[in-house]
């Protein structure tokens, strides 16, 4: 089995030996190409690079002084791989170039530029290029003149080879003609002027070429067919049904007359447009008066055949029966041979049989023996399979004058070879329809009869298709098919043909990745058959069960996030034969994932890091939206194909990303890479689901005890710090309170605040809240009606250590407001609107509560506990300032924080 590079270069060389171009001297339109390439170029070197199995051949070449080089020097056969332009602006820092003879020594080559040289079929026969010794880089103009020239070259190669095909054609058409000395063959235009003439028609019609070209071909008719539209009639018959035949007399240029038999074609152009006619002729006279003969020896003929079985004719060089026997009248129920005699023989048959009848016809009368089996009926329409031979009856010049007819009734022994054929036929179509692949072969044994190879006998089509080895393959041995056959598969096949024993084993075939399992059995002392039987699904589903049995194992000893996703993308990277596998975090809003130790096959460059998704496409949003993102084909899909350079970068040309979501946002990825398109398969989907499956909750049982460690010290650090401050509020209200009734309801609503707040933290992660969801909380026991608050503002989270804080806060200033302020009057309004800005260079917020519609306000005469809290406690929790303000219109309360004080979060680890 060849390879796909073996493939290329073959097809590549075969290209090249229909061009009839490599080893020949230089041309100047080839070296006028590579001038103006250097010359538009600005480069010193410019080559025709033609790639001949292992050495680059230069048709053209200016500045490098070579007819051509070994193919391992060869910088083309990079460009050879590309659809356009191919350029390394400085070959001493590419990989691929910069050990290469050609920049290392020689002309020391630091820039390189080709256009591959693709014919129509698209097969690439070499480049163009230009060379410069320093770095450099092609304009958009110099670009297009080199593709442009590399066109041309292919355009010359072309009309060379049309060219060269088209005088061979010539050539062997004008010999054709000119051997053709038994048939007159004159070519006519639309007219029927004679427009060409052959040396055949010429020996037959007497007139040579320059006396009949422009003249109707009227005159080797005779006068009585003329003026009947003979030449006319078969004119029309050609166009009609595509050829007119006939025999008749013509004219020869001495004035006597031939019978011939005649055919008229039409002549179209290349377009399919009538053009013309084309009549041959052949000289049928001796064959005409031989027929008087063949008459004459009738009689004894039906005196010797009176006796045969057999169903014996004679007929005249028309076909005509002249004679048939005794034996023969019976079997085709006719009562006299009157009823036959005269017919057209040929006539009592049809379809394909009537064409066999008259090949045999043919072949016969030309002296040769006619042979076919068909069917006819008999003249009382009795059907009945006949085998019959068609022999000439020469005369005393050796040449066929009657045809010698005998048919024999085969009727039963048909009908036993139609049961043997539908037999076959049957089997070839079980042969040729099954899924398994089937192949016969013969031991090829050495003088020793040590078995040494294999013949193929007979192959079906999965099995070819199972192997890659062409039906073509039949007759070469195993060892020519497949060069690296183990041994012990030929002992096998031979252990099998000496024992007699059928054997079943498994082969894989690492090119193809199958796997099959074999049954050979023995057919005769030689050959042997073999069955083989796909088994690479089963195999691999084999192989996944295992795998994931592997990962149950491992994941089940290790505590480790980073082990269990190595050991998952190690698993699920060797499984599926992958170029890189990994499990990765994502970053929800940036849309990035960061790629810990992942798997990479061997040779490849690993892929760890933080990578941004839209850098390798635009799929991101199918990801966030939980849906799995399987793609075939990089190159070829829209949502990559803008960016597959930069997937094939990291050795990725098809891929499998499978999202995990918590609470509706893609918080990691598992992802399976191929370094070749590929189709997955839903098997192989599903396995690699359950790795992700199995992975996710690996990791999220040790997130879970993790979330639970600190859960337990945030809620202990919570219990102290709420206890604490409930002491501080009975404190304070009980000191301020003027009576025991108004204390009683201060504290409730300011315990019942605090409740609030705390269980909007617990609702949290680890005590953080969105900032909007903290104010609505707070207020939520004062919005008697909708439109009593207007909230507005950004979005962020309020740590556990300020939310508390900024929610007594807001308890406290709803409270003033409902029992002095615009909460009190039904027209009255609160408006809390908080902005981010940058105050040197890090991020402040302003919060402003604002009141309109209440009675007119006074300020205090005496600062009470509320108002010590807001300017206070706020301040002391995450360093901010406060500014209260009484305005007649409403109450106005200012804060300015910095960003980080009001999302800082205890620690509570560190206070136990």
């Amino acid at each position: 089995m060849f390879g796909k590079g073996e493939q290329v270069d073959m097809r590549r060389r075969a290209e090249l030996a229909s061009y009839a171009i490599l080893d020949t001297p230089a041309e100047a339109e080839f070296n006028d190409i590579v001038k103006v390439a250097s010359e538009v170029c600005g480069m010193p070197v410019s080559l025709i690079s033609l790639l001949d199995g292992e050495r680059q051949w230069f048709k053209a070449e200016t500045g490098f002084g070579q007819s051509e080089s070994p193919l391992s020097q060869s910088i083309c056969a990079y460009a050879v791989q590309q659809d356009d332009v191919f350029e390394i602006e400085d070959l001493t820092r590419d990989a691929r170039t910069a050990d290469n003879p050609l920049v290392t020594g020689g002309p020391r080559a630091r820039f390189y530029a080709g256009a591959p040289l693709k014919t129509p079929d698209g097969v690439a026969l070499g480049a163009l290029c230009v060379l410069d010794i320093k770095p450099n880089k092609l304009t958009a103009s110099q670009a297009f003149v080199l593709r442009t020239l590399a066109h041309q070259v292919v355009t010359t190669l072309e009309l060379r080879r049309s060219l060269r095909q088209r005088r061979e054609a010539d050539r062997r058409n004008k010999a054709i003609l000119e051997s053709a000395v038994d048939h007159a063959i004159v070519s006519m235009d639309l007219t029927g002027m004679v427009t060409s003439w052959s040396p055949g028609a010429e020996r037959i019609l007497g007139w040579d070429e320059a006396e009949m070209c422009g003249r109707p071909a009227h005159v080797f008719f005779t006068e009585e067919d003329v003026a009947a539209g003979i030449p006319e009639q078969e004119m029309s018959s050609a166009l009609q049904r595509g050829r007119g035949t006939d025999e008749r007399w013509h004219l020869r240029k001495d004035g006597t007359l031939f019978w011939a038999n005649g055919e008229m074609m039409p002549l179209r152009d290349e377009n399919g447009r009538h053009v013309g006619f084309l009549k041959i002729l052949r000289d049928r006279t001796a064959q005409r008066n031989a027929a008087a003969k063949e008459q004459a020896d009738a009689a004894f003929m039906r005196g010797v055949l009176a006796s045969s079985a057999d169903c014996i004719k004679v007929l005249d060089p028309d076909a005509r029966l002249t004679f048939m026997n005794e034996g023969g009248l019976a079997v085709m129920q006719a009562s006299d041979f009157n009823q036959v005699k005269g017919c057209d023989w040929t006539g009592f048959w049809q379809g394909q049989a009537q064409a066999d009848a008259k090949q045999a016809f043919w072949t016969a009368l030309s002296g040769g023996t006619g042979h076919f089996q068909g069917p006819a009926e008999t003249l009382k329409g009795t059907l009945k399979w006949w085998d019959v031979q068609v022999t000439p009856i020469r005369g005393a010049d050796g040449q066929p004058e009657r045809l010698l007819v005998v048919s024999r009734d085969i009727t039963k022994q048909r009908a036993t070879e139609q049961l043997i054929a539908e037999s076959e036929k049957r089997w070839r179509g079980l042969f040729e329809g099954m899924h398994e692949g089937f192949f016969s072969g013969e031991i090829i044994r050495d003088d020793e009869g040590r078995a040494t190879d294999c013949r193929l006998l007979e192959i079906n089509p999965a099995f070819a298709a199972q192997s890659g080895l062409p039906r073509e393959t039949v007759g070469r041995t195993i060892r020519e098919a497949i060069s690296d056959i183990p041994d012990w598969v030929i002992a096998t096949y031979a252990r099998v043909v000496d024992t007699g024993t059928p054997e079943v084993f498994e082969i894989a075939v690492p090119q193809l990745g199958r796997a099959f399992e074999v049954r050979a059995y023995r057919e005769t002392e030689q050959r042997f058959a073999a069955m083989f039987i796909d088994v690479s699904e089963r195999k691999a589903a084999e192989a996944r069960r295992a795998a994931l049995a592997e990962l149950g194992d491992r994941l089940r000893n290790t505590g480790d996030r980073a082990e269990i996703a190595r050991t998952a993308a190690e698993i699920l990277g060797r499984t599926l034969g992958l170029a890189h596998a990994g499990y990765g975090a994502v970053d929800h809003e940036r849309e990035t994932i960061a790629v810990g130790e992942g798997w990479t096959a061997p040779g490849l460059t690993p892929i760890g890091g933080l990578h941004a998704f839209r850098d390798y496409g635009s799929y991101i949003e199918n990801l966030k939206s939980g849906h799995a993102v399987i793609i075939d084909d990089v190159t070829e899909d829209p949502r990559t194909a803008a960016d597959a350079d930069a997937l094939a970068a990291i050795h990725v040309r098809s891929l499998l990303n499978l999202p995990l979501m918590e609470h509706g946002r893609f918080v990691a990825l598992l992802f399976a890479l191929k370094g070749t398109p590929y189709a997955w398969k839903p098997e192989e989907i599903s396995f690699a689901n359950n790795i992700a499956d199995r992975t996710r909750a690996a990791i999220a049982r040790i997130e879970a005890e993790e979330r639970q460690r600190t859960l337990n010290l945030e809620l202990g650090h919570r219990m102290k710090n709420m206890l604490a401050m409930v002491q501080a509020i009975a404190t304070q209200t009980m000191r301020t309170a003027t009576d025991l009734d108004t204390a009683k309801d201060v504290l409730a609503g300011r315990l019942i605040a605090l409740g609030n707040s705390h269980d909007l933290l617990l609702g949290g992660e680890v005590g953080a809240a969105p900032v909007r969801t903290l104010i609505e909380s707070a207020l939520r026991t004062h919005e008697d009606e909708r439109g009593r608050f207007v909230l507005e503002g950004p979005t962020f989270t309020v740590g556990a250590k300020a939310a508390m804080s900024l929610s007594l806060m807001l308890h406290e200033l709803a409270t003033n407001a409902a029992k002095y302020g615009a909460l009190s009057t039904a027209q009255g309004k609160v408006s809390v609107v908080w902005k981010l800005r940058d105050e040197n260079g890090e991020p402040h917020c302003t919060l402003r509560w604002s009141e309109e519609g209440g009675p007119a306000v006074t300020p205090p005469t005496r600062t009470g506990f509320g108002s010590r809290l807001i300017g206070r406690g706020l301040a002391g929790s995450f360093g901010g300032e406060v500014d209260l303000s009484y305005p007649v219109g409403g109450v106005i309360c200012t804060i300015v924080a910095p960003l980080r004080g009001l999302q800082a979060e205890d620690d509570p680890a560190a206070r136990h």
